[in-house]
């Protein structure tokens, strides 16, 4: 099994902030991301990131109202193992079949989000506006197409947040754990990709 590391959201692979985020790995040459069964990550398959820490890592992405309790809504990570979270696509920035380590995507949620009526926001991970009470930048919805360790550090979007680092998890207030940008000295989101038609999870 492969773990990801962390997004860094530059999107370079996550899309965040109207802008994408990417999935950084250790050799200078782009390799293919593999999921749980070894199998190149597809853009035209769905799949659930999830943590690669099994039990106490908690499970895999999904959505949660916004620290105001409306819009736009908050990338978060499920409390459980056994919930899957919502799927997702990860797009390459260049169109790519094949989704590789080190490279611009879009990481988009599939189907209607939640709240999407009230909310009008596009299913596409961005870094909103940072929250000076908690000292974060926190993962959203509401990006636009553009560019995913998953770290995020922008190459392919001029009006995104200018800051190189690694997606992390924070505890908000009311106890939900979020996906922000965390600092060299915190621990970045360890995940893998599990294919979304091995079968359906809770959200």
């Amino acid at each position: 099994m492969k773990t990801l590391l962390a997004t860094i959201l530059s999107f370079l692979i996550l899309a965040l902030a109207s802008c994408p985020l990417l999935v950084l790995g250790t050799s200078s040459v782009p390799e293919p991301l593999l999921d749980v069964n070894g199998n190149k990550v597809e853009s035209t398959l769905q799949y659930h990131i999830v943590s690669a820490i099994w039990g106490a890592g908690g499970g895999g992405v999904s959505l949660h109202g916004g620290r105001n309790g409306y819009c736009p809504l908050d990338v978060i990570q499920l409390p459980s193992a056994i919930q899957w979270g919502k799927k997702l696509i990860l797009s390459p920035y260049d169109n790519s079949t094949i989704v590789r380590e080190s490279t611009d995507l879009n990481l988009r949620f599939v189907g209607l989000l939640s709240g999407s009526k009230q909310c009008n926001e596009l299913p596409l991970w961005k870094v909103d506006n940072y929250d000076a009470s908690s000292g974060r930048w926190f993962i959203t919805t509401g990006g636009l197409d553009g560019a995913y360790k998953i770290v995020h550090c922008p190459s392919v979007c001029e009006s995104c947040v200018k800051l190189c680092s690694s997606v992390g998890r924070f505890s908000f207030e009311d106890g939900v754990r979020r996906l922000v940008l965390v600092r060299d000295d915190e621990p970045a989101f360890p995940v893998v990709l599990i294919p979304a038609r091995e079968r359906s999870t809770s959200v």
